[in-house]
């Protein structure tokens, strides 16, 4: 996976991140600042085996500045470990696989969201409000029961099954 500098600098929580190079760190900058450095260098931190490779002709007062906060930062990480007796991990994320994301193409042709059938208005313009209140309710159960799970792309389905109920678009 490539992932742009600016999302490492933003805070962007990736913790599948296991190796990060910066090009041209010695270019001194709003993005090669101490701090940004320091940010960037962070993101690996969330994943013990994580490298990170400062590209550079010679080294700079940010860098040796972000060097040395880095390893302060991680002595002191250190000892709280051991003293905690903390073995450190992988953060673990939700994040899926881009094989399991489909397309709004994909989506309309091909899948059927429970009650509803994409493309099928049909059907909901002849339901009574009796039976569009129950389906509604049902939904909305259905709904809460999977972001609980976090399960969120499902939740996005029955949310857009409730917007087509609804009659929004």
């Amino acid at each position: 996976m490539l992932v742009g500098i600016n999302l490492l600098r933003e805070g962007i929580d990736l913790p599948e991140v296991t190796f990060i190079a910066i090009l041209d760190a010695d270019k001194e900058g709003f993005l090669r600042s101490t701090t940004s450095l320091v940010q960037i260098i962070g993101r690996a931190a969330r994943n013990p085996d994580s490298e990170v490779v400062l590209y550079a002709d010679q080294m700079t007062e940010s860098m040796t500045k972000a060097l040395y906060e880095t390893y302060r930062r991680r002595e002191v990480q250190h000892a709280h470990n051991i003293i905690h007796n903390i073995t450190p991990e992988m953060a673990i994320s939700n994040i899926k696989s881009l094989d399991s994301v489909k397309s709004d193409a994909d989506l309309t042709k091909s899948q059927e969201f429970g009650y509803i059938n994409r493309g099928k208005t049909k059907r909901l313009k002849r339901m009574t409000k009796a039976e569009k209140a129950m389906m509604t309710h049902e939904l909305t159960k259905q709904l809460k029961s999977h972001v609980d799970a976090r399960e969120f792309e499902e939740a996005a389905k029955i949310r857009d099954q409730l917007k087509e109920l609804a009659g929004e678009k």
